[in-house]
């Protein structure tokens, strides 16, 4: 832990005797505290570490009640590394004076670099007690109305770990207005915005420490991390190929293809995997990027190329369920239903728990207005298993709607609607909903967010025809 305390206890501000021109205090008359004081300080600056602890010793013999001069002790252990001796005697000092800064600085700082270590420094410690200890004594030792750069972002970690989030956010935000173009400081408080909810605003934070290092590569799968999170698959997709630039050897290949599948640019993704492909023999690496490839092949209507790459996967591992799940999306887009259920129902007897099987063959039972019951059946299944699964949620409510049964429908489209905003398939299903519910604008509206959306699995002219049909009947009434 050598490196880690002294490092924490720089950043947290713990005071470093002045080195450079330092003069021995002039002889006393008599033995005070004082003299010795600054006779430990003046020994240490000259690397007598031993006389420097024996000077500051005597200093507290002469002033036994003194709590600065335990913190000074405290501070010079710390210098040393002797977290065990430093953190007894900032402790003893604030035995004395509960309210020293120093010496709260000192121990929060030393509990704060022992906090990611998980180990007791001494016999009887409980290392999950660090960090809560650690942050009640450094917000003892902030100063009202006074910025303390090294102190608030030591304290800003700790509140990040502990999932303080809402505390860490102004302190980090002040030490990046202070220092831009410090990356870790960026890092930090983009976790305590997400942390909070606030995906945007991490977003927006870590976009601005890329213009300040564009070469941050830790920044750069950070961003991407949240774009993906955000369903921006163009802009993760381009985050990821920015990190790839600046580190080769990472393996960042696959995450890319699939943003690039997902924001609409599979003939990208073909390209980049089967490059990947072509050096790659065998292994799980190999299987994820067959699995893609097939996605994207299908994405680009290829269904024959698509079809040779999942039996390739098949075929290297008959035991992958996602070369049967492209398989039976495959067989859909060929128009054989029957097909596409045997590889489905061949996934659930493997496997019941099984979600995105069911969910697939529920939903497609469902969009062909077939055999309503079991779907409803299958997609309830899919939902105990992931009961927030926005994609199930619509599957489930297509099912009612196409029951007829609206009521029931309209909880699960609503809820999927409103968290896969950019699904141009799940506004339109929304979209005929409130149009049977005779909501003409909220039909027009979800329609119109069908058109912004991905343009995945809808036909564009149709729901334009559908918006202009909405709104006639408004204009009718």
């Amino acid at each position: 832990m050598r490196s880690t305390l002294l490092a924490l206890l720089l950043i947290a501000g713990v005071a470093v005797p002045y080195r450079a021109s330092a003069q021995a205090p002039a002889p006393a008359a008599e033995e005070t505290a004082a003299y010795f004081f600054l006779l430990g300080r003046h020994l240490e600056n000259l690397g007598r570490i031993d006389e420097a602890v024996a000077a500051h010793k005597r200093a507290l013999e002469l002033e036994p009640e003194s709590a600065e001069l335990r913190a000074e002790l405290a501070g010079l252990y710390a210098r040393q590394d002797k977290a065990t001796e430093s953190l007894a005697m900032a402790e003893a000092a604030l035995q004395k004076d509960p309210a020293n800064r120093e010496a709260n600085r000192i121990l929060g700082s030393i509990y704060a670099a022992l906090a990611g270590q998980r180990q007791p420094l001494r016999p009887g410690d409980d290392p999950a007690q660090y960090a809560s200890r650690a942050i009640a004594a450094l917000e003892k030792a902030r100063q009202p109305n006074t910025f303390d750069i090294g102190l608030e972002l030591t304290l800003g970690r700790l509140y990040v770990q502990t999932d303080a989030h809402d505390k860490a956010i102004p302190l980090l935000q002040r030490v990046v207005a202070d220092q831009p173009g410090y990356a870790e400081g960026s890092i930090l408080l983009a976790a305590a915005q997400e942390g909070a909810g606030r995906l945007e605003e991490a977003v927006k934070t870590l976009e601005n420490a890329l213009e300040q290092n564009p070469k941050f590569y830790r920044g750069q799968l950070r961003v991407a991390e949240l774009y993906e999170r955000q369903r921006q698959w163009a802009s993760a997709a381009e985050a990821l190929e920015r990190a790839q630039a600046l580190n080769p050897r990472a393996p960042l290949g696959t995450r890319r293809a699939a943003a690039l599948i997902n924001g609409g640019r599979p003939a990208e993704a073909r390209d980049l995997l089967e490059r990947s492909l072509a050096g790659t023999n065998a292994g799980a690496q190999a299987q994820v990027e067959l699995y893609l490839l097939a996605e994207a092949q299908r994405a680009l209507k290829d269904l024959g190329a698509a079809e040779a790459t999942a039996q390739k996967l098949l075929a290297s591992n008959p035991a992958d369920t996602r070369g049967l799940h492209v398989m039976s999306l495959i067989l859909q887009d060929k128009g054989d239903a029957k097909g596409a259920e045997r590889v489905l129902r061949d996934l659930i007897a493997k496997d019941p728990l099984d979600a995105n099987a069911l969910n697939s063959l529920g939903y497609m039972f469902a969009e062909r207005g077939e055999r309503l019951d079991e779907a409803i059946s299958l997609l309830q299944r899919a939902l105990k298993i992931e009961p927030d699964n926005p994609s199930y949620l619509d599957s489930l409510g297509w099912a009612y709607f196409q029951q007829g049964r609206l009521e029931l429908a309209d909880r699960p489209l609503t809820d999927a609607a409103a968290r896969l905003t950019d699904s141009s398939v799940v506004q339109d299903h929304l979209g005929d909903l409130r149009f049977r519910q005779q909501r003409f604008a909220d039909a027009a509206a979800a329609w119109e967010r069908a058109l912004a959306g991905d343009g995945q699995s809808i036909d564009r002219e149709k729901i334009e025809k559908k918006i202009q049909d909405a709104r006639g009947r408004l204009e009718s009434r």
